[in-house]
């Protein structure tokens, strides 16, 4: 089996576009920036196909729901390097990837080992989530609760509750001590028996401000404390760990280089690593197999690619992954029906399971697909 063909089918979706703006949450004599929410808008969307001269071929979107574009000179690279290779020759090509491109991200082509899990699992027979371990037949989902005040959160809670999840994760972007103030009346407004998680990626504490944090965290038994500080502080994430009980999760903004992610469990800086499909599902086994020698999870964030198909494989195969991530609205992961993907990863009473198909499981609407995309490259 060889690899004849790599296109890309591109559409336009109302997703979030990559921009930003930057918000001044301090004083004006010492300014401490934020991010602000991306717009949604119609954004670029790819499908990366790879055919094989066995007419088995491997389809993933290229990125998940915000990462979603390769570029021209990626894909020549990829063409160049790749046709006549044996699609089942994985860490051959992985190998390959990883040793070219001296400029690009090392995950810049994740979206095509994807496709590459997706042949083996149709020649094989096999769902994904079976060829890397086959570890459950489902997977608990959490849900991020949005709102800037409690009375917002404490809405988006209930809602998400409704829909069957019992496991919740704010970003609340205030000081320490408002934050503080607020994850007391989160717990003390959904009870213990719902799991909470924070995300401080809004956040621009220092390390002192989020020790206080992590130590109240651990007081209202939440799930983790996430992105407690920049990813740049490496040495501080290694103090903030030893010193918290309550797991650490991060390196969220370091997913695209396996290597470093492998640096971070080594160092001990975080409890649960961070990972994404977009990247690729051989660097994230890789991964995983070195953090369950460290004792520790690595953990998809968002839906992922295939509009969560990908990350239902991933989830249930690997034995060291705990959580699918998901968020409002609850019928977000159904935009796949805008390129023709009809059965999308749609957590149902606050679980996701995965299709019991060869590869990816993925089902296509080929006629509409066709109709329905705006380029091909």
């Amino acid at each position: 089996m060889k690899i004849e063909s790599i296109e890309i089918s591109v559409f336009e979706l109302p997703m979030y576009r990559s921009t930003i703006r930057a918000m001044n949450t301090g004083a004006s004599v010492a300014p401490r920036w934020q991010n602000s929410n991306a717009s949604s808008d119609l954004v670029p969307v790819q499908v990366i196909r790879v055919r094989t001269n066995d007419g088995v071929d491997g389809v993933c979107t290229v990125g998940d729901w915000r990462y979603t574009e390769i570029s021209s000179q990626q894909l020549g690279h990829l063409r160049q390097l790749t046709t006549g290779e044996d699609p089942l020759n994985r860490d051959r090509i992985y190998s390959k990837l990883r040793s070219v491109a001296r400029f690009y991200e090392p995950a810049w082509f994740g979206g095509f080992d994807n496709c590459l899990w997706d042949i083996t699992g149709k020649v094989s027979g096999l769902p994904v989530a079976q060829l890397l371990g086959g570890a459950k037949d489902r997977v608990q989902t959490y849900c991020n609760i949005t709102g800037s005040s409690l009375e917002a959160l404490l809405e988006s809670g209930e809602a998400a509750r409704e829909n069957g999840y019992t496991v919740l994760k704010d970003h609340l972007p205030y000081d320490a001590k408002e934050n503080i103030r607020l994850f007391r009346e989160l717990r003390k407004s959904f009870g213990d028996e719902v799991g909470l998680m924070h995300d401080a990626a809004l956040t621009r504490h220092s390390y002192e401000e989020v020790s206080k944090v992590g130590r109240a965290l651990e007081e209202e038994e939440f799930i983790w404390l996430e992105e407690p500080l920049p990813d740049h502080q490496l040495e501080n994430y290694v103090r903030l760990a030893d010193a918290l009980d309550i797991p650490v999760s991060g390196a969220e903004t370091l997913m695209h280089d396996p290597e470093l992610g492998a640096l971070w469990l080594r160092s001990g800086a975080v409890d649960v690593l961070r990972v994404n499909g977009r990247h690729g599902t051989t660097p994230i086994l890789k991964l995983a197999n070195f953090a369950e020698m460290h004792n520790a999870n690595v953990e998809p964030n968002a839906y992922g690619p295939l509009f969560g198909l990908v990350h239902a494989h991933l989830n249930c195969g690997i034995g060291n992954i705990r959580w699918f991530e998901t968020s409002p609205p609850f019928g977000g992961a159904k935009m796949a029906e805008e390129i023709r993907l009809t059965n999308p990863a749609v957590p149902v009473e606050g679980w996701v399971s995965f299709p019991d198909a060869p590869g990816w499981g993925a089902e296509w609407d080929w006629k509409q697909f066709e109709k329905k995309r705006v380029a091909t490259l």
